[in-house]
């Protein structure tokens, strides 16, 4: 049956940009706060994700007359809200913060445009949506709210109208509408707000649903958007269920299905989703417990464990002990191995996601999570308590550089917690830890701290690890975790992270030409230029290909390390 059931996962489902951005502002406001923050409605319609951010003392009112506390912090949902409604809650003595979805602001300013000229608007829409409710607040009085052509047909004969779509509508239904109500007015501006997220997925749903036996929607119950793609489903294939959870799916439900769907509303997170793909592959025997089940199993309490982080830590320090000129010392070797794995291990103890426990997290982080603690603090003792046996120049910086990171996580006074909300604090104190135990440390044991090929190995380890580390933000924002600005990616964006990891590997490059060309150490400055373009080929992957899940992504970042140390090695 395994071999039979091809299972198919949307590459446009996970959040829309609109639900991204209103969730990344209250998580700022959170983490730099101490205020009470809470969201005028359900921030989106997802009750697993509402339950996460009400863990964080982020919570929904329907009024602002709810909230007694006159210094908390009121959110202006991605839906909107209607124009006086926003002016009536500014009058407030109460700090409001502005979430709306930009496509959203941008069908407001569409209505208002057209409602200054004298035109009716019509929305496509549901009628007692919140998106649709603040969509008609700038229509001045002459909105009209229709479901579909049949509504549309109704209209009343208008002079001037201009139609536009709740943007997360069905584009065959708007243009239908579209259609009929040209037919009741004397001038009609048709307006295709449909948000492009919406009309990639729904394009995708059409595609896949008709070469599937069983289509299965993820998303909120009380999601229109879900609720609308449920429907498409439903008219294409054969089967179709809408699920808000992945325990919810019946096993009876997928036997004997060949091809299997699976695609969710712009409020799942892409963690749910791939909970549901892995339930599928256990239902269909597409992931049996054999042997290849356990090997992935250990495998990814390899990648969960942050042991393959420490194996990448080793290499690195490796790599920058040939460009120092330093003998190898199995010593510091291991203590770049347990000061990493230590830190990173501490560090995703305290990880406050949205993402669910897979097997191996709710094993290390939930089932022993004493013992998981009392292993990193371990490890990092056995580091530090090494490093004491190079000298205490090696001693002292270790134990502060482990110090300061076994702290990161936790709100504490003196100014560290300022330094916890720093725009790419966690990138920029990754790479300086990494940076002094794989290449200073190594320096300092050597004697050639001073020297011209200590500080370059500095400088490359620095500037690796923390494109590393900016490169796991990435990945973790693709998986709709929890992430601010403590990671590069969110403080700077998109386009000026890609931007800035590729002139680092630019950057590096040169020096490796440089090197060769002035004829020092040619054969390993060549060796390190080749290793480098795995760097600048998985950067390209992540920017130009959708993001893989976590265990894959992970291992695909570490193993950088790895390759250059093989393509060092002699």
């Amino acid at each position: 049956m395994a071999a039979k059931t091809q299972i198919t996962l949307a590459s446009t489902a996970g959040f829309c940009p609109g639900v991204k951005n209103a969730i990344d502002k209250v998580l700022e406001l959170a983490k730099n706060s101490k205020r009470a923050i809470y969201t005028l409605g359900p921030l989106i319609h997802n009750s697993q994700v509402i339950e996460t951010l009400k863990e964080k003392n982020i919570h929904a009112v329907n009024d602002v007359s709810e909230i007694k506390d006159k210094n908390a912090i009121i959110v202006i949902r991605a839906h909107g809200i209607p124009p006086e409604a926003e002016k009536r809650l500014r009058a407030q003595s109460i700090e409001v913060v502005d979430a709306t979805c930009p496509l959203v602001k941008h069908v407001h300013k569409t209505i208002e445009k057209y409602a200054r000229m004298g035109h009716h608007t019509i929305i496509v829409g549901d009628k007692n949506h919140a998106e649709v409710v603040g969509l008609m607040g700038y229509a001045q009085g002459r909105g009209l709210v229709v479901s579909g052509p049949k509504e549309a047909a109704s209209l009343p004969r208008l002079e001037k109208a201009n139609i536009v779509a709740q943007t997360t509508q069905e584009e065959e239904v708007f243009l239908a509408a579209a259609a009929a109500a040209r037919e009741k007015t004397a001038e009609l501006v048709v307006s295709n707000t449909i948000c492009k997220p919406t009309k990639d997925r729904q394009k995708e749903t059409v595609e896949l649903s008709k070469a599937s036996d069983l289509v299965i929607v993820m998303g909120g119950k009380n999601s229109a958007n879900t609720a609308r793609l449920f429907q498409i489903c439903e008219k294409l294939a054969p089967s179709a269920i809408h699920i808000e959870k992945e325990d919810e799916l019946p096993p009876e439900l997928l036997k004997d299905k060949k091809a299997v769907f699976i695609t969710a509303g712009a409020s799942t997170p892409t963690w749910m989703i791939e909970k549901a793909l892995a339930r599928v592959r256990e239902l269909t025997g597409a992931k049996e417990r054999s042997f290849l089940d356990r090997l992935s199993f250990i495998w990814t309490l390899a990648i969960t464990s942050c042991a393959y982080t420490a194996a990448a830590a080793v290499a690195l320090t490796y790599v920058c002990m040939k460009l120092e000129g330093a003998p190898i010392s199995k010593k510091l070797l291991l203590l770049a191995g347990l000061f990493v794995l230590s830190l990173h291990l501490a560090n995703r103890a305290e990880e406050k996601g949205t993402a669910a426990p897979d097997r191996a997290k709710k094993l290390l982080f939930i089932r022993f999570k004493t013992t998981t603690r009392l292993t990193a603090f371990l490890c990092g003792a056995a580091a530090i308590a090494l490093a004491a046996t190079l000298g205490w120049r090696v001693f002292l910086p270790a134990a502060f550089f482990w110090g300061l990171g076994m702290l990161y996580p936790y709100k504490l006074p003196l100014g560290f917690e300022k330094f916890g909300n720093f725009p790419a604090s966690k990138d920029i104190l990754t790479a300086l830890g990494w940076g002094f135990v794989c290449a200073c440390a190594p320096g300092i044991w050597h004697g050639s701290i001073l020297y011209k090929s200590t500080h370059l190995a500095v400088l490359f380890a620095v500037l690796l690890v923390f494109m590393r580390s900016v490169m796991f933000g990435i990945s973790h924002a693709h998986s709709d975790m929890i992430v601010g600005k403590e990671n590069f990616y969110k403080a700077a964006g998109s386009k000026l992270t890609y931007l800035t990891l590729f002139a680092m590997f630019l950057f590096l490059e040169v020096i490796m030409v440089l090197l060769k060309n002035i004829a020092w150490k040619p054969s390993l400055a060549a060796a390190i230029f080749t290793g480098l373009f795995y760097y600048v080929a998985l950067t390209l992957f992540f920017y130009f290909r959708k993001i893989p899940e976590r265990i894959t992504a992970e291992t695909l970042i570490d193993s950088q390390f790895l390759i250059l140390a093989l393509s060092v090695w002699k």
